[in-house]
């Protein structure tokens, strides 16, 4: 939660469902031994008792044999998402390794903590600059009671928050950009930035 909150812009198509994915997670760091690497197209891992969400984020590093499992930090897209198998197993769905060597042990996988959201909230407004008085452009929040515009949901299990705009009210739309910021409640009442100030615009659709 000590995570400085990214900017991350939003685009919204008149006419369509939007839905975004926001992963919460904490500045500490997760390392889980690899046992083994039972299948290699799609990568499975084997690792016992991981607790790794569905869709998290994730690095492996200090694999020796093959050292092309390995993340390269200076990558474009140096993490893994993590599709989950059962309560020991792991797969990277998008990772060929049929024609890699043996897994030989000494891997580890690397994440962040994920966030418990257990009894959290969440809430975002649309404006057309931070700041702006009134009634805001578009909201959600996931106490119903608030009347939100659009859906949001407490994910629990996969420790993330979600944002939903449906096709008839992305329809309505009139605005074509603004900026929006995300915040999460905790059970105590604190308030953290999920996301800094972030663009998000609307474009018109060409199927109708």
């Amino acid at each position: 939660m000590a995570l400085e909150a990214p900017e991350i812009p939003l685009k919204i198509t008149r006419g369509k469902t939007a839905e975004f994915a926001f992963l919460y997670a904490d500045e500490d760091l997760v390392f889980l031994p690899i046992e083994a690497m039972p299948v290699k197209a799609p990568v499975r891992l084997t690792i016992t008792g991981h607790q790794i969400p569905d869709g998290w984020p994730v690095q492996v590093q200090c694999v020796k044999q093959p050292d092309e499992l390995n993340n390269d930090p200076n990558d474009d897209q140096p993490y893994y998402q993590t599709k989950v198998v059962d309560a020991d197993t792991i797969e990277f769905n998008r990772v060929n390794a049929h024609c890699w060597k043996d897994y030989t042990g000494n891997g580890l996988v690397v994440f962040n903590r994920p966030v418990d959201l257990t009894g959290w909230r969440c809430r975002a407004q649309a404006r057309a600059k931070a700041g702006a008085a009134g009634a805001p452009l578009f909201s959600w929040d996931s106490d119903p009671s608030q009347n939100p515009d659009g859906e949001a949901v407490v994910d629990v299990a996969r420790a993330c928050f979600l944002l939903r705009v449906d096709a008839a009210k992305a329809a309505a739309l009139t605005w074509s950009s603004a900026v929006y910021d995300l915040e999460a409640i905790a059970p105590d009442g604190s308030v953290y930035a999920v996301t800094a100030i972030s663009p998000i615009t609307v474009e018109g659709e060409v199927t109708v």
